[in-house]
């Protein structure tokens, strides 16, 4: 039963991302947990009943598909969604549902009703930066020498590629490249990446920032944590930090 208790230490994880880990987890339990034909009586019923409670977890729709994406989006279990093409087209179609509704509000912004008071405050703007300019800073002779060159390097170029395209591209550079280790973090990796997948690294934040298991938050909010006591002495000193942090200014 050793690895019921890893299991549970891994989503139980605060350092790292976990959303993306229940699904790898669940099957890797499903394979340990069936039934072979050296099992006895006695294993095979104990696998039987095991299997059958963790079996009835996560069976909701919209859990499922919230599970399989953050499987997807993290680059240790990427390979787990290689067969599952609509998955891929959930992702895509969510990030481009999003990109429209993001423009669409941006567009309602520009045409609020607070236009005079806009321009008002553009010209008193404008006014003040004549009354004081900004001093330009003084380029060094490198950078003078060499200002055209920097010029062509800091103007963004114009991309000609729809956000659609865009995103079909990450999506197959991301699938092809090889899986990392279990023991690397997802998130870093996604920073680390950001300028690389741009559209999908603002998308697997939002999925590697939920975590699979409220443990963490029940260590420090539970009513069992109100106090340090006897029972409670082998508390991390970070942990009783927080605990004081909270009953002080939370309550």
């Amino acid at each position: 039963m050793r690895v019921m208790y890893t299991s549970t230490l891994c989503v139980s994880s605060e350092k790292n991302p976990t959303s993306g880990q229940i699904l790898p987890i669940l099957k890797k339990l499903e394979m340990h947990f069936t039934v072979t034909d050296g099992d006895t009586v006695f294993v095979s019923y104990l696998k039987k009943q095991v299997w059958g409670n963790l079996s009835k977890r996560y069976q909701s729709d919209e859990i499922r598909s919230f599970l399989e994406e953050a499987t997807a989006l993290d680059p240790r279990f990427k390979q787990k969604m290689d067969d599952n093409a609509v998955v891929w087209d959930r992702i895509k179609g969510k990030f481009l549902a999003k990109n429209l509704t993001d423009s669409e509000k941006s567009t309602d912004l520009d045409c609020g009703g607070d236009g005079d008071e806009n321009m008002e405050g553009m010209e008193s703007e404008a006014e003040e930066n004549q009354m004081h300019p900004c001093k330009t800073p003084k380029m060094t002779p490198l950078e003078e020498l060499f200002a055209d060159e920097d010029a062509q390097k800091v103007t963004p170029q114009q991309n000609s590629m729809s956000i659609q395209d865009q995103v079909e591209k990450e999506l197959h550079m991301y699938k092809a490249i090889p899986r990392i280790v279990t023991s690397d973090d997802a998130a870093a990796w996604w920073w680390n990446m950001r300028t690389t997948y741009p559209c999908l690294s603002d998308m697997a934040f939002s999925y590697l920032c939920v975590q699979a298991s409220s443990t963490p938050s029940e260590r420090v909010f539970s009513t069992a944590g109100d106090t340090i006591c006897a029972e409670r002495s082998r508390i991390l000193p970070e942990k009783a930090d927080m605990l004081v942090f909270l009953n002080k200014n939370c309550f």
